[in-house]
């Protein structure tokens, strides 16, 4: 998929003309509701717009077993987004958001959704967005850690565009979805043989046995198939719980196909929360060559503040936090602490390059909320990468700050 107009001169102009349309769809009076940010309703038509803006400064000490060490300080906009959303009326809504960050001034679309909801429980969606894994769909603005760490990062399961279909009860959800590539990836060439882009299949059923008040459990569980047709190899390679540096652990270029299946789960208990995923990645390479690989995380978070995290039990993923005692009432905000286990082994995946070895780390981190729309972080990461080439060890400790606003 290529898209070649100026980001967010097309976001600019689906700004006035979303306004245009609002303003003259109905002769009823529009209303304006603070949602983070103004929204217009006019009967049944919405339009918000709608943005994201985090900065971060980073200290990272690299230690290799052999070679060169490095001290990097840095401070960057780890994204500045700028979008729309909004409904036409009960059946049909729409999202499109596009991001700038400070890796060379990249700009890219995000979620771009169009929904159709026939009814209270169906939803039918087309569009470049996420279909599975627990914090991997969840809003980067409600999860607990600055970044989601190395599991989505070797399941590669970032924004593709998907034909989904979305069920949901009282308490579970179910989807299916067929998948192409990213919007933001360049059309596929074509050649003698054809120029096809990556296909892929999805899957996620999510169960909250537990729905109380104070105590909440969800379980989930997802699988997804992808072919990259015409397109390079599979790469399964993380960062060092942090969206800034190299990678040190990486298969190389070695899928053709792969099939994945998760499991997720959360637990809350008032202030008190436990989070895990697990994947099993099952890797078909050339020459019917099949491997595979695991990973998972493990997290616990605390509001030392009494706040309660926000299951979504309808979408099967975190909503806002809200904050007992914000500073714009007076209050001092939430306080939160947290601590993650993250473990990704390529070991089995033999034949690959020297490091396709194991990751792990730990990292602890604290948030202040001073209110829901504000929040200041920081993590502390000490990763392991013990790759099996003699000497190509890497160790990383990465101490890292962001202050985010979303509106």
């Amino acid at each position: 998929m290529n898209i070649k107009t100026s980001l967010f001169g097309g976001a600019g102009a689906g700004v006035i003309l979303a306004l245009g349309l609002g303003a003259s769809a109905h002769a009823q009076d529009t209303t304006v509701a603070w949602k983070g940010a103004p929204q217009w309703t006019n009967d049944t038509v919405t339009f918000k717009v709608r943005g994201r803006v985090y900065m971060d400064a980073i200290h990272q000490e690299v230690d290799r077993q052999t070679g060169a060490d490095l001290t990097a300080n840095v401070s960057r906009v780890r994204t500045a987004r700028l979008g729309v959303e909004g409904t036409w009326n009960a059946n049909w809504a729409y999202k499109a958001e596009a991001s700038v960050s400070s890796a060379g001034g990249t700009t890219q679309w995000e979620d771009l959704i169009l929904e159709y909801k026939p009814n209270d429980t169906t939803s039918i969606m087309v569009g470049n967005f996420k279909t599975v894994s627990f914090e991997n769909i969840s809003s980067s603005r409600y999860i607990t850690f600055m970044e989601r760490g190395p599991f989505n990062d070797a399941l590669d399961v970032g924004r593709v565009m998907n034909v989904a279909v979305k069920l949901n009860g009282e308490t579970w959800t179910a989807m299916a979805a067929v998948s192409g590539d990213s919007v933001n990836a360049a059309d596929p060439a074509q050649g003698p043989t054809g120029g096809s882009e990556t296909f892929g299949a999805n899957a996620r059923v999510t169960w909250v046995p537990i729905n109380g008040d104070a105590t909440k459990l969800h379980l989930g569980a997802w699988a997804r198939y992808r072919d990259r047709q015409d397109q390079a190899n599979f790469n399964y390679q993380v960062r060092n719980n942090t969206n800034y540096g190299a990678r040190y652990t990486s298969s190389g270029a070695v899928g053709v196909s792969d099939r994945m299946i998760g499991l997720e789960g959360l637990f809350i208990q008032g202030p008190f929360s436990v989070q895990a995923e697990w994947a099993n990645v099952d890797v078909d390479r050339l020459a019917g060559l099949n491997q595979d690989f695991r990973t998972f995380y493990v997290a616990g978070s605390w509001f030392v503040t009494g706040e309660m995290r926000n299951l979504d039990v309808k979408k099967g993923e975190l909503g806002r936090t809200r904050i007992l005692n914000p500073m714009t009432s007076g209050g001092f905000g939430a306080v939160e602490l947290a601590a993650r286990y993250d473990n990704v082994d390529l070991t089995k995946i033999t034949g690959a390059p020297t490091t396709a070895g194991e990751y792990s780390a730990w990292t602890l981190g604290a948030n202040w909320y001073p209110h829901p729309y504000v929040r200041f972080m920081a993590n502390y990461t000490k990763s392991e990468n013990d790759n099996p080439a003699v000497g190509a060890d890497v160790d990383v400790e990465t101490l890292q700050f962001r202050a985010q606003f979303d509106f």
